[in-house]
């Protein structure tokens, strides 16, 4: 029967750090004095003496880093590392032999070992090593924990909608954030979200774990955006008095942003392209290249088809751009996400502002869905903060909605409501219907005068007369 060696945290003077330690070696000297050394340490210690005991252990344990001896009585220790790798939560494994060659230390280090130790070793530098290994583990947890969490709020499930255009557009997210595509251009108008399609394509990605990056074209003079972008070298010009390091370089292995490049000058787009095509930058005043390694996402609100027939646009760098090309609908084309994201602002803003607003109101509803939203989402962003911000209540009401909205609704609804009316009780019905509205909103505006109401409407007194007593008008 295998021996099992147990150390618990009992240090002197040594914080508890919780982690357990699964040492896997045949050497009864090695697992006593190691179990005894990292236990009195604050480590939680198991000491096995073959592969076997060591596979039981992985099952029934919860295990942080494994110790491993590479020559064991029922086989080779690297074998365990098959048995790692299946595992959820995969323990470090660090090897230790007397037995080792450069091909050795090659292989584990590829099958993920964190680091090969040849005995004899002194332990304290085996205390060293894990706990820089566990150190590395805790921040690759923090790592992964900080990425899922930037996914939930930049990711695909940061989008509201539910309207097939931007079903369709998730979909054509979840393709190009798997391809590992270089370049992504996003059009549409302004206030459509092209940012937050660029952070959904990032966060969505292999590169989420590096920076997004994300600067607009337009609201940098066009020689400050080079260096921006580029960044220079110490007394590249006048005012370079420290070395600046630019946004391709911060944004090395991660996503680029640049927005409105419509707006980026001619002379810029030539050296865009060219960095682009070799993937290498200079900074200003630089004398050697850098190598990055980005994905670049450009956007725009302009037609760039036709700032390429203007002159304004290199057609060469347009299609190096329009590899990917996302088309963002304005919000007037996708009436079904209006509400959805109307009432998700309404719940970020109580959270925000501390309201109790519960709902919008049908009026208010249909009002918020005649509107054309020349500022796209943005707008209807701004319009429910303003609500929340002036009002008390529990529902958004029509009252609430700026006059805009208010004037647009009425005149759709009149619309919609007359071409309705035709269709239910027939053109000529409709017709005399109107004619009728007309007359006694002519009378009523003079006082019941038929004289003056016939020139109101434009007609003879006579022709009035006869119209009253058609529609029996009293």
């Amino acid at each position: 029967m295998d021996k099992i060696y147990i150390g618990n945290t009992n240090g002197k003077g040594y914080s508890m750090i919780e982690n357990t330690v699964l040492i896997v070696d045949d050497e009864e000297i090695i697992l006593e004095s190691l179990t005894q050394y990292l236990s009195e340490r604050g480590f939680n210690v198991i000491g096995v003496e073959s592969l076997s005991a060591a596979r039981k252990v992985l099952l029934e344990k919860s295990i942080d880093l494994v110790l491993l001896d590479i020559k064991l009585p029922d086989g080779i220790g690297l074998e365990l590392l098959n048995d790692v790798a299946k595992m959820e939560e995969k323990p470090i494994v660090i090897v230790m032999t007397a037995y080792g060659t450069v091909d050795t230390a090659v292989s584990a280090m590829k099958k993920g070992v964190y680091d090969f130790i040849q005995k004899p070793f002194r332990t304290k530098d085996i205390e060293l090593i894990i706990r820089l290994a566990l150190d590395t583990k805790k921040l690759d947890k923090e790592l992964k924990l900080l990425v899922k969490t930037q996914a939930e709020k930049f990711g695909i499930t940061s989008i509201i909608g539910q309207s097939k255009k931007i079903e369709e557009i998730f979909k054509i997210i979840k393709k190009v954030a798997s391809s590992g595509a270089n370049s992504v251009l996003i059009l549409g108008e302004s206030g459509t979200g092209k940012e937050l399609i660029a952070k959904a394509l990032h966060y969505e990605s292999k590169r989420a774990i590096w920076p997004f990056v994300a600067i607009n074209c337009s609201a940098i003079p066009s020689n400050l955006l080079e260096s921006e972008l580029y960044g220079h070298e110490k007394g590249a010009f006048t005012d370079a008095k420290e070395r600046k390091i630019g946004l391709f370089e911060k944004a090395h292995k991660g996503t680029l942003f640049l927005d409105e490049i419509g707006d980026m000058s001619y002379d810029l787009q030539t050296k865009l392209l060219r960095t682009l095509e070799e993937r290498k930058i200079r900074r200003i005043g630089g004398t050697s290249d850098i190598s990055i390694d980005i994905q670049l996402i450009a956007a725009t609100n302009q037609d760039l088809g036709r700032l390429v027939e203007e002159g304004k646009f290199r057609k060469d760098l347009y299609y190096r751009l329009k590899v990917i090309e996302i088309n963002v609908p304005p919000l007037r084309e996708r009436k079904e996400d209006i509400i959805p994201l109307a009432k998700y602002f309404m719940h970020q803003y109580n959270k925000k502002l501390g309201k109790h607003f519960v709902g919008i109101e049908k009026p208010a509803e249909e009002a918020l869905l005649n509107y054309s939203y020349p500022g796209n989402v943005r707008e209807l962003k701004n319009i429910i903060e303003k609500i929340l911000i002036l009002e008390d209540d529990e529902y958004i009401k029509l009252e609430y909605l700026p006059q805009e909205v208010k004037q647009e609704d009425s005149k759709r609804s009149g619309e919609i409501e007359s071409v309705e009316n035709v269709y239910e009780i027939g053109l000529e019905n409709y017709i005399k219907k109107k004619e009728m509205q007309f007359i006694l909103d002519a009378l009523k505006k003079c006082n019941g005068n038929k004289s003056e109401a016939a020139k109101l409407l434009k007609i003879d007194r006579s022709t009035l007369r006869y119209k009253i007593k058609l529609y029996e008008i009293e």
